[in-house]
């Protein structure tokens, strides 16, 4: 799907349109700017269009943000535009992404809780609150892994911040050496969730050695994070339907997180 010339009229678009490779395949560049089929509440839309804005602004990172059309909206027939940023993904470099999760969560330190956090409805937001006990696993049905990640939780000390729960592949190498985060996916959890996210995602998808779900941060309580984040995971594969082959990636990492975890 494409956006279609009322869209396109509305942001102020007139040059073609290049599709953009990652993510869901539905993201179009022109003119400077990228649109995307709806996938964010209008309040966090809102959100990002005012407080992240405030924030970031001359900050370590950068941001894309959501760019309002010609009549001052952020929503054109279900389409939303942010402002391109250039640059470059890049596998590895986990331990720089780790630094970009904090570096994220510093420019909202001291931000409330957004209330529309509690309005999600897809898969993402019910795995998050599944992994953090805030909701039980859908149907109580079985999935993969889930029982015994479950049943090695312990509480956690850390305290809940803005952090983005996506970076793995959206961050982008930029001028100058300052990094571009893209897609901005917000939870509301303490930061060393958003770096486990990270290493797990790492050595289940991109081929990282085991060694890095320890030594991605030295913190005792570190493999917590890391159940959580594969159960973020495991449980958002399963919710949007994927294959019972596929949760083969995460096995290796499952066993290695809950003997880390029962050793500490």
């Amino acid at each position: 799907m494409m956006p279609q010339r009322p869209v396109l009229d509305a942001f102020g678009i007139s040059g073609p349109l290049r599709k953009l490779e990652g993510g869901k395949g539905s993201a179009w560049l022109a003119d400077g700017l990228v649109l995307k089929p709806r996938d964010l509440l209008p309040q966090e839309l809102e959100w990002l269009d005012t407080r992240a804005r405030e924030r970031s602004d001359g900050g370590p990172v950068r941001l894309s943000l959501p760019v309002r059309s010609k009549a001052g909206n952020l929503l054109e027939g279900g389409w939303m535009a942010y402002g391109y940023l250039p640059g470059e993904h890049s596998r590895g470099r986990w331990r720089e992404k780790a630094s970009v999760a904090l570096a994220f969560s510093d420019l909202f330190t001291g931000e409330p809780r957004p209330p529309f956090l509690d309005e999600r409805d897809h898969a993402w937001a019910e795995a998050d609150r599944i992994a953090w006990e805030e909701s039980p696993v859908v149907g109580g049905r079985v999935i993969p892994y889930v029982p015994r990640l479950v049943a090695a939780r312990r509480p956690v000390d850390g305290v809940p911040c803005i952090i983005h729960g996506d970076l793995t592949c959206n961050i982008l190498e930029g001028p100058g050496g300052v990094p571009a985060v893209i897609d901005p996916t917000l939870y509301y959890r303490p930061v060393d969730y958003a770096v486990a996210i990270i290493a797990v995602d790492a050595v289940c998808f991109e081929g990282a050695s085991l060694s890095l779900l320890e030594s991605m941060s030295p913190g005792q309580g570190f493999p917590q994070y890391l159940l959580r984040a594969l159960l973020f995971r495991i449980v958002t594969d399963a919710l949007n339907g994927r294959p019972e082959a596929a949760f083969g990636a995460y096995r290796h990492a499952v066993e290695r997180v809950l003997a880390l975890a029962a050793s500490r």
